[in-house]
């Protein structure tokens, strides 16, 4: 069951203490809100708090926008504050001369530690999972990568990034969105292959 195997993360790896408030990011694809809907259930458990915060990219036009509201309704039927903020991020990324992808990730990071600073909230929770650790080895093993590489993602960071997914597999988080009709949005250009992830 996913909510047991990420208490078994949470507890193993020290993620959660007594009264933390903690961010979600939410981008409303099956990771996160697998994510945010297992910790509201767990709030009480860890007597802890949960926030959701999501960026509107404006990377896929009225898509974006209708994972922006997706968002918020959510939250507010689980009954979570919630914070959305929407940046032009395909005009950055070509201001900066950044791709698109390391754009994104800039600003979304810029965004959750703003709202991290402004709630005073202690950990900032990502839905990377199981998949996506593998996939992150294979990247630094395709580029090119010494053995500190080769583990992948860390459980946590220092700076308040804890990733309680991590041990899940993406089937698995699937089924439980299937199974509390949660309906998550789909992002198609995760399925475009020009992203060296993807690929």
């Amino acid at each position: 069951m996913v909510i047991e195997k990420i208490k078994q993360t949470i507890d193993r790896e020290n993620l959660i203490e007594n009264k933390d408030k903690i961010l979600v990011a939410l981008s409303g694809g099956p990771d996160s809100v697998c994510l945010l809907h297992a910790l509201k259930k767990l709030e009480t458990y860890y007597n802890i708090k949960i926030y959701a915060a999501h960026l509107n990219h404006k990377i896929r036009g009225m898509e974006a926008q209708k994972d922006a509201l997706y968002a918020a309704k959510l939250c507010d039927e689980l009954g979570i504050q919630f914070f959305v903020k929407a940046v032009d991020v395909p005009a950055f990324a070509k201001e900066m001369k950044m791709t698109l992808e390391e754009a994104a990730r800039q600003i979304r990071y810029n965004m959750l530690f703003e709202v991290k600073s402004k709630i005073s909230a202690d950990k900032i929770a990502v839905a990377h999972n199981l998949d996506e650790q593998a996939e992150t080895v294979l990247m630094r093993l395709i580029g090119g990568t010494g053995i500190t590489g080769l583990k992948g993602m860390d459980y946590k960071r220092e700076d308040g990034v804890i990733r309680p997914l991590m041990d899940t597999k993406k089937a698995k988080i699937v089924s439980y969105c299937e199974a509390n009709n949660l309906k998550p949005r789909i992002d198609h250009t995760n399925l475009e292959i020009e992203y060296t992830r993807n690929k």
